[in-house]
């Protein structure tokens, strides 16, 4: 059998150790997912990119689509629900034609519930409504003597809730009613002289519909008069 030096064999030794030390400091080296103090740098059109457990898209930030141009990226971050539907985005489907991003809340079924306003500022939805002025003098009100319903009021809307706040002030004899109705059908309850008509009511219309709000009037007997006005008519949370 050969001869091997000892300093051979030490050199050995020696290596298997070091080799034993590299392998346990990279078993016990921290798993790199948490950031103390410092930042996180996405850059050359990369995004940051989150997943469900089943694999579905959670959430960019960075690169989205559709790009800009060939070679100019669209930058912006886009929020899902778990399910898949869309919530939240800072993002624009059509670089083209709209090329300012728009800040957008999304419902379940895709709807813009909130939006700013992308062209010239301030907000795009919901759609608000001022209530608009009219004669302080009740005289001046519309009014019916007839005993059946009559329309005193009609004008359109844009539903943009999932119900109505309605207030209608009415002045006349005793036994008269007001009430509203939308596309013909009548919503909420009867009002009377003095308390007027107020309620909060679902509206039986998807989001987006135009619609139109008819108020009616009528009186218990021949001679008798009733006087109305609309004073508000807001779209409400469910």
């Amino acid at each position: 059998m050969a001869i091997i030096p000892t300093d051979l064999l030490d050199r050995i030794r020696a290596l298997e150790r070091q080799v034993r030390d590299l392998m346990g400091s990279a078993n016990t080296t921290p798993a790199l997912n948490q950031i103390m103090g410092g930042e996180v740098v996405i850059g050359d059109r990369g995004r940051l990119r989150v997943r469900t457990s089943g694999d579905e898209d959670l959430l960019y930030l960075g690169r989205v689509q559709p790009d800009r141009g060939e070679d100019v990226p669209q930058q912006g971050f886009v929020v899902r629900r778990d399910d898949g539907s869309l919530a939240l985005a800072v993002w624009t489907a059509a670089p083209d034609t709209l090329p300012v991003q728009p800040v957008q809340v999304f419902d379940r079924r895709g709807n813009v519930v909130v939006a700013d306003d992308a062209a010239l500022g301030g907000l795009a939805r919901p759609y608000i409504p001022y209530p608009l002025p009219g004669p302080a003098d009740a005289a001046r009100w519309e009014s019916t003597g007839s005993t059946a319903w009559t329309t005193l009021y009609r004008g359109p809307g844009l539903v943009q809730h999932p119900r109505l706040h309605c207030v209608v002030a009415a002045e006349g004899s005793t036994g008269a009613e007001v009430r509203l109705l939308v596309d013909g059908v009548p919503l909420g309850p009867v009002g009377v002289p003095g308390d007027g008509l107020t309620f909060t009511e679902r509206l039986p219309a998807a989001f987006g519909a135009a619609v139109s709000f008819e108020i009616q009037a009528k009186v218990a007997a021949t001679g008798d008069t009733l006087r109305c006005r609309p004073l508000a008519l807001y779209g409400v949370q469910s």
